[in-house]
């Protein structure tokens, strides 16, 4: 017979992957209701992960992450009921379904499967599930009558207090939703030409700090601007970067992360009194973690505490750790699980200092604000976000958390009510919204970006012929620029007409628009045929296929529901490779090419992602998404082995097969180095230094030249903004 079961709040559905939240409706994919039935199943149980793949995958070999990611699936769909926790991590032993379940016959008797839990199906939707009750046949006397009609005033009366809390609630609502702040009227602080981020009030809301970066040079140092009279100051000049200041509570002194290189390092300098002072020297507080800088600071309630945020390596997840400066003891206040999330992608300590704001990445797409109390360290998942987006900040009651919605919008979101609105709309590109801790007051960067695409030789002796020099400009964004693969053609994607269309730039300087798309989605990848007669690209989820004498691309594979596929690239003249997460884990597929549909083969079982043909063409080269290194397996068998140790899925977009040998980005940052690998001698070679956009090249046909994306921040502007 057919069960359905209340989960929670939730009522699921397994014969229709669907998941019911009073009148909502949410569907998920087949493989997470298998998890979850499962879960339902074994209520309270501790479920390991090997237990899952032999219930759930019937003992294939899958790699963690197909576990990571179904579970993470389920939590991201039950969370939007945040008012109970579903499903716990139970350290090094699995899962736990930790919320009531109950289940029942569509035909039949409800079904108890938890003991925490005896309401059926029926009781949450249709009313009473339990036998007929058959009233006496006897006709009711006057007690029964008047018992009768005070039930129905009493009724009554419940059913008027309802309405009028609700409406008094929807009143409640409506009033704190005006009452949030707009800002519309903007005062001009400092325009620099260079780069501006991470901007921070001081306490008292008369200076702001914020990290900057000439045009000229490569170092980021802090400066920081008086609201007073406007006056700016240098406070560092060191030849590292120094980014995300933060103020100690009785404004005396501003902490800070200094990068030089992989090394990451916590100092802090007295804040200057006045902006004519020298510049400061720091002052050691404790190392840190900063492969990818991407670490945030702030201070603790009366200066005794620093919160930061490190990840162990690129592909671990950030956590976030509290250090008690007198002590110097450091405690973990998150447990991020690699493979299930990148971590905290930024956080901020509220004005109060009873929370942190979490701005956590869902999947290694999107994100989500969570909560953590500081006290009782419980987090809460508040808002959901899409993309990834670390620009926020709480607003100065610690009632709300302002964030970018994109980048000329901002947004509010009262945590209590569940209100959100928009506060602030802008025509140019704006970032980094901080809110003033005294005044009503809202401080953005805005900037004014030119993008070019340079070509500049690679490795070697090089001639004046040779310089570097710019391709393709424009007062758009113009990126992810290709070589072709038997020409200096270049296909590169660009928003000139609004919406994101590939273009093409000819041998003799031409440019030609090839496609006409009217909705708005990314394309982050382009691949040449190897005739160079057709470009490959993905498009809303859609492998697609453009001969350049058409502006109507053919439809390869559409991703199926819950689906995600990237990484395309070309197999041979009559196959296209490209990744998906269909099965859990990412792995490499091959579509043959041909009049009729084909069904996409998986090439790899043990996780692959953007692989493209080995030199013989008897297999295929590819990155993990979890694990480093580069890997080759033949099309005639399971067997893999890692070739190359010095790279990491981060360089997905920057490996390319030319004159017989491999070259690629390695895993180094934030200085990194174009590699060049032999399959002779299968030994790596440096090549030279790369600076252009992180892990996006495209080298030439003949290894003569490299083609990246160079973002120049022609200038920015720090504006103050009030209702």
């Amino acid at each position: 017979m057919r069960k359905v079961y209340k989960v929670g709040n939730w009522v699921v559905f397994p014969d229709n992957n669907k998941l019911q939240l009073d009148d909502d409706e949410h569907y998920i994919e087949p493989l997470a209701m298998d998890v979850l039935t499962y879960f339902c199943q074994n209520p309270d149980k501790v479920v390991s992960r090997d237990e899952l793949i032999e219930a759930i995958w019937n003992g294939r070999i899958v790699g963690d992450h197909a576990v990571y990611r179904i579970i993470n699936k389920l939590r991201q769909t039950l969370a939007v009921d945040s008012s109970v926790e579903y499903i716990k991590t139970i350290r090094k032993k699995g899962y736990q379904l930790v919320t009531s379940v109950s289940a029942i016959d569509l035909h039949g008797q409800p079904q108890t499967t938890s003991e925490n839990d005896t309401t059926n199906i029926d009781k949450l939707s249709a009313g009473e599930t339990d036998a007929p009750y058959h009233a006496p046949l006897k006709a009711a006397g006057s007690k029964q009558f008047v018992r009768n009609r005070f039930s129905r005033f009493f009724i009554k009366e419940l059913l008027i207090t309802a309405l009028l809390i609700a409406l008094a609630y929807s009143v409640g609502k409506l009033y704190f939703y005006y009452s949030i702040d707009t800002f519309n009227k903007s005062v001009p602080l400092v325009t620099m030409e260079g780069q501006i981020k991470d901007p921070a009030f001081s306490p008292d809301g008369k200076y702001i700090a914020f990290s900057y970066k000439e045009n000229s040079k490569d170092d980021w140092n802090l400066y920081i601007e008086s609201l007073v009279d406007g006056r700016v100051r240098q406070l560092t000049n060191f030849p590292t970067d120094e980014l995300s200041p933060a103020w100690s509570s009785d404004g005396l002194q501003l902490g800070y992360i200094r990068y030089d290189n992989q090394s990451c390092v916590i100092e802090a300098v007295s804040a200057p009194q006045n902006v004519t002072a020298d510049k400061a020297q720091g002052e050691y507080i404790t190392d840190c973690v900063g492969v990818l800088q991407q670490n945030d600071l702030e201070w603790g309630k009366g200066g005794k505490f620093l919160y930061f945020s490190q990840a162990e390596n690129k592909v671990s997840p950030i956590q976030i750790f509290k250090l008690t400066i007198q002590t110097g003891k450091v405690k973990q206040l998150t447990n991020y699980s690699q493979g299930e999330t990148r971590g905290a992608l930024g956080f901020k300590v509220s004005p109060d200092n009873s929370k942190l704001a979490i701005l956590k990445d869902k999947n290694w797409r999107d994100s989500s604000i969570e909560i953590l109390d500081l006290t009782t360290h419980d987090t809460k998942n508040v808002r959901n976000l899409v993309g990834w987006n670390r620009f926020f900040d709480w607003s100065s009651d610690s009632e709300s958390v302002i964030y970018s919605r994109n980048s000329k919008e901002v947004d509010a979101y009262h945590l209590n009510l569940g209100i959100e609105k928009n506060i602030l709309k802008s025509v140019d590109d704006i970032n980094f919204p901080i809110h003033s801790p005294l005044e009503t007051e809202l401080a953005v960067v805005s900037a004014r970006k030119v993008v070019e695409i340079v070509s500049e030789p690679l490795g070697g002796e090089s001639t004046v012929e040779d310089e570097p020099y710019t391709v393709v400009s424009s007062s758009s964004i113009d990126n992810y620029a290709e070589y072709a693969n038997t020409s200096n053609k270049i296909a590169f994607i660009s928003r000139r007409s609004g919406e994101a269309q590939v273009w093409v730039k000819d041998i003799d300087g031409s440019e030609k628009q090839l496609t006409n798309f009217t909705n708005n989605f990314e394309i982050q990848r382009i691949r040449w045929s190897p005739n160079d007669e057709q470009l490959l690209f993905i498009h809303n989820n859609m492998l697609k296929m453009l001969s350049l004498n058409s502006s109507a691309p053919r439809v390869l594979y559409k991703a199926e529901s819950g689906e995600v596929i990237e990484g395309e690239s070309w197999a041979s003249k009559e196959a296209v490779l490209f990744s998906s997460n269909r099965d859990g884990d990412w792995q490499v597929y091959k579509l043959e090419l041909g009049e009729y549909e084909s069904i996409p083969k998986a090439l790899t079982i043990h996780g692959g992602y953007s692989a493209i043909p080995s030199p013989d063409g008897e297999g295929i080269i590819y990155l993990k998404y979890h694990s480093n290194g580069l890997w080759y397996k033949p099309y005639s068998s399971d067997e893999e082995r890692m070739i190359i140790e010095n790279i990491d899925i981060f360089s997905f977009n920057s490996v390319y097969l030319r004159q017989g040998s491999l070259y690629y980005l390695s895993d180094k940052f934030p200085k990194m180095e174009i590699y060049r690998y032999d399959f002779d001698n299968k030994k790596p070679t440096f090549v030279q230094q790369y600076f252009g956009s992180p892990w996006l090249l495209s080298i030439s046909h003949d290894a003569r030249r490299v083609l990246y994306q160079r973002n120049n921040q022609a200038h920015s502007s720090l504006i103050l903004l009030r209702p």
